[in-house]
């Protein structure tokens, strides 16, 4: 059986458990990673880059130079497709199993990062949207897999480019209906920006914008929201259905500005902005470790300092944030676990 030892252990090789790796490594603190896919990088990897002419600062350009750094890494041990099913605490170290494709091991360290990342909503819980129905009904993250493996944005139903498209936000998030009363905050931000990058693209497509409310990002925000009012049309209310429309076009049901009745419109294609749902397996670790959930899901310490255990959250695992976050926050902890070894060394 394959043994290993390390100083830290990671779950997750998205953003933030590859940041964290990177930052321990640069601090001579051996770890190692462990992600339950064949592929680094978590959902970013999906991600299209949504420069123009200039960069709009999304963040996923930095994966690649995180997946470089972490190539040259001689004391980070990555094990992909491989997931822990067993972890318990014994005098401050933390044991583990896991098991992979042939076989598995076992082994030990002396903190512990949880960085498994989020799960995307389920659209078909929206059933009044039709996602999976309609064609030329998709995704936020159908459409940045289609950016970023084409360069463009085509409809399903003919592959021609929409002459015109709907974004439709909170889809997911800010729902009482399906209790999730909470903003994922990273759905204004990236279909902003995907729409951005489309008319930079085609200027001739025509954009409508359903939200419920702007969440801001970036310090640039007031002067990108001024640019983009003067090429994207904005409603704020969020479309109570669609339906078919003729030629494959999709038929979009809202109120209208009074509120006091509604309209139909018909667009060539529809984007549903998902929210950020809670990551698959948190009740594993609340199970083996104690770690509390908060009352959206999300794994949350809540007022118990889990660090003192050698525990650590990083990334949407702990609640919705964007890549940039998720950055920061894991390079904070990096900090405050190298602390903590350092402590526990004396």
């Amino acid at each position: 059986m394959n043994r290993n030892n390390s100083k830290v252990l990671i779950l997750g090789g998205g953003m933030a458990g590859i940041t964290a790796a990177l930052a321990l490594s640069r601090l001579n603190i051996a770890v190692t990673l462990i992600e339950k896919s064949a592929s680094l990088g978590g959902m970013v990897r999906h991600f299209c880059c949504k420069a123009t002419d200039v960069c709009q600062q999304c963040g996923v350009c930095l994966l690649n130079d995180s997946l470089q750094a972490l190539g040259k890494a001689d004391n980070i041990e990555v094990h992909l497709q491989t997931e822990v099913t067993d972890l318990t605490m014994d005098d401050k170290k933390f044991l583990y199993t896991f098991s992979r494709p042939g076989g598995g091991g076992e082994g030990r360290a002396e903190a512990l990062l949880l960085a498994t990342g989020f799960t995307p909503f389920r659209a078909e819980d929206k059933p009044q949207y039709r996602y999976g129905l309609f064609p030329n009904v998709i995704t936020g993250l159908d459409l940045e897999k289609q950016l970023r493996e084409t360069g463009a944005a085509l409809r399903p139903s003919d592959h021609a480019p929409p002459a015109s498209m709907a974004f439709i936000q909170c889809v997911g998030s800010r729902d009482l209906h399906l209790n999730h009363p909470y903003c994922s905050q990273v759905c204004c931000a990236y279909a902003l920006r995907m729409a951005n990058l489309i008319q930079h693209k085609r200027p001739q497509t025509e954009i409508t914008f359903f939200y419920m409310d702007l969440q801001t990002f970036g310090k640039d925000f007031p002067l990108f929201l001024e640019q983009a009012e003067k090429r994207i049309r904005f409603i704020r209310t969020i479309p109570g259905e669609i339906q078919k429309g003729e030629n494959d076009q999709v038929l979009v049901t809202f109120q209208d500005d009074s509120g006091t009745s509604s309209r139909k419109e018909a667009f060539d294609l529809a984007v549903l902005s998902i929210g950020i749902r809670p990551g698959t397996g948190l009740e594993f670790f609340m199970e083996k470790l104690g770690v509390p959930l908060n009352e959206d899901g999300f794994l949350d310490p809540g007022k118990e300092n889990l660090s003192s255990k050698g525990i650590f959250l990083a990334g949407t695992v702990r609640g919705p944030k964007d890549i940039a976050r998720s950055i920061t926050e894991a390079c904070r902890t990096a900090e405050e676990m190298a602390a903590y070894l350092k402590a526990g060394s004396l």
